[in-house]
């Protein structure tokens, strides 16, 4: 099949800077059937390029290997020791951390990933304005409907323990829940030591 350098682009191959560059180094090859320039385009045989340019590249990775090899004799020769595994090239090391890169800001365009300071920071400003609505509850309530100042005062003791427990919840967080099996009321016990004043 004939094309155009951008037919051979759209095979995935490479980038059209790069293929453009290979294609200019190119010298009496049959599947370029015509050079490209300013307002004419190239003329390609797609296969033929495509099984020219995995050549290239299989000539690449094998002299990598080679020299891979040769340096790894060396070693041993030296008496060195040689590195466990298959060593990645620069190249191939650079492809992984660009596919991770775009992996995380994939993630972050379709919000699978957040930043831990933006929910830390998020949560912190809903709580700040829970406590806040929180401290005057018992007062609202009073004006609604007609309290003692004994039930006033066991409303904000009782708010008071269920917000130390929720912050006692946040500092563990990540640790497990400590259940206390929702006995606020122990809040208002007198026998509990730490409820005497």
């Amino acid at each position: 099949m004939l094309g155009n350098l951008a037919d051979l682009v759209a095979t995935g191959l490479a980038s059209e800077p790069t293929l453009r560059k290979w294609l200019k180094d190119q010298r009496d090859c049959d599947w370029l059937k015509k050079r490209g320039s300013n307002g004419d385009a190239y003329e390609i045989d797609i296969a033929g390029a495509i099984a020219a340019w995995r050549a290239k590249e299989n000539d690449k990775a094998e002299a990598e290997r080679q020299k891979s090899e040769m340096l790894g004799q060396m070693a041993m020769d030296l008496g060195l020791s040689l590195p466990a595994g298959p060593a990645l090239s620069i190249a191939d090391r650079k492809a992984l951390i660009d596919e991770e890169i775009a992996a995380m800001k994939l993630g972050q365009l379709r919000r699978e990933l957040v930043s831990a300071a933006e929910v830390e920071a998020a949560v912190g400003d809903v709580l700040a304005r829970y406590a806040q609505r929180a401290s005057t509850f018992a007062a609202r309530l009073a004006k609604k409907i007609d309290l003692s100042r004994e039930q006033i005062a066991a409303i904000e003791t009782l708010r008071a323990a269920d917000q130390t427990w929720f912050a006692g919840q946040l500092e563990n967080w990540g640790k497990g829940i400590v259940d206390d099996g929702g006995n606020t009321g122990s809040a208002l016990d007198p026998t509990r030591p730490d409820n005497r004043r």
